[in-house]
């Protein structure tokens, strides 16, 4: 048995292991050696080979360990955020019971998302992986806080803004709620009038806000703004520029930002670099640019070095990405490179689990 080899059970045999040595069953060659394990190998060894143990790669058990964790990880991530928008959904309840926000459910939902903030890089990652689907107000709206936060910390606003922040995020669309309308996560689907309704959903969350003793301001204004544009394109009150709250001009991002990945902008071939390449367009006029800017250089920070598939089902490996071209990064594909300015023919479909 090689250095590098390793001897282990059947049971703890998984796909992708390489077999170091051939096995064989009754003078009979069952797997040869260099043998990538598969999931038919796995059944057909557990049917018919009796010893108990065998030799397989040991660097590859090394891979697929940290393989494991990473999964293990990405799965903890997902658990997380979806009790988190299970915990929003109870809060929401509560105020529309009661008619008003208990400030205390406020601060002990945002302080259980600074707490249980694991992973930034796994967060990114499950977001863009799956955005927040079907559910535009729960999961969408702790997707939302989420990336607002950190492009606060990017923008490195004090502990102080970050809780106001946080806060402004997890209420913005709480006016949703009390639209009883089951196609409110479907904008491109609503009729001119149920647009109009849906239109009122920051004032719905505003008007709940407004009259908080000791709410900043700042909250109360970043809810009722979050969907004005720089250019007075925005709704309700049609504002521009420096009109516009910096909550509400973050939150407009991150909020942008979830629905592309969502497919709620109706985009076509959406892609992590496509999303991001979408709100580099909206920085010129409808979104402030040097928050742009900042959103996008952090988010990709977290890109580097995972895995996309392509058009063609090769999975490759994120090198480079230019911010100003953001669409067409530098991938490594086993021992090769891949540079998108060469390649029109390819097309990255998504991440992958590394």
């Amino acid at each position: 048995m090689g250095n590098k080899d390793a001897l282990i059970s059947i049971n703890d045999l998984r796909e992708g292991m390489i077999v170091a040595k051939e096995i064989v069953v009754n003078n009979n060659v069952l797997v040869v050696k260099g043998t990538r394990i598969t999931q038919s190998i796995i059944k057909k060894l557990r049917d018919v080979y009796l010893e108990n143990a065998l030799i397989v790669d040991g660097e590859e058990i090394i891979k697929q360990n940290k393989k494991l964790d990473y999964n293990k990880e990405l799965k903890e991530v997902r658990k997380t955020l979806r009790n988190f928008a299970y915990q929003l959904e109870n809060m929401f309840e509560k105020i529309k019971l009661n008619g008003k926000t208990d400030i205390n459910d406020l601060r002990n939902f945002s302080q259980r998302i600074i707490d249980e903030l694991i992973s930034p890089r796994m967060i990114v990652k499950n977001i863009i992986m799956e955005g927040s689907k079907e559910d535009c107000i729960f999961k969408h709206s702790v997707n939302v806080s989420l990336l607002s936060l950190f492009l606060g910390k990017w923008l490195r606003f004090s502990g102080e803004e970050l809780n106001l922040l946080l806060y402004t995020a997890i209420l913005h669309d709480f006016g949703k709620t009390k639209i009883n309308n089951k196609s409110i996560c479907r904008p491109g689907q609503l009729s001119s009038i149920d647009m109009e309704n849906i239109k009122n959903h920051p004032v719905i969350a505003y008007n709940l806000v407004k009259d908080i003793a000791y709410l900043s301001k700042s909250v109360k204004y970043g809810i009722v703004m979050h969907h004005e544009r720089l250019d007075g394109s925005g709704y309700p009150l049609g504002l521009k520029d420096d009109e516009i709250h910096k909550f509400a001009k973050i939150i407009a991002i991150a909020d942008t930002f979830d629905d592309i990945i969502s497919n709620r902008e109706k985009e076509k071939d959406v892609n992590p670099f496509k999303a991001l390449e979408i709100i580099k367009g909206y920085s010129l006029g409808k979104l402030d640019y040097n928050y742009c800017n900042i959103f996008i250089e952090g988010i990709i920070n977290y890109y580097f070095g995972e895995n996309v598939v392509l058009n063609n089902n090769k999975v490759c490996k994120i090198i480079n990405i230019d911010i100003n071209n953001l669409s067409q990064p530098l991938l490594q594909c086993d021992e090769d490179f891949i540079d998108f300015r060469k390649h029109k023919e390819l097309k990255i479909k998504g991440f992958v689990v590394n």
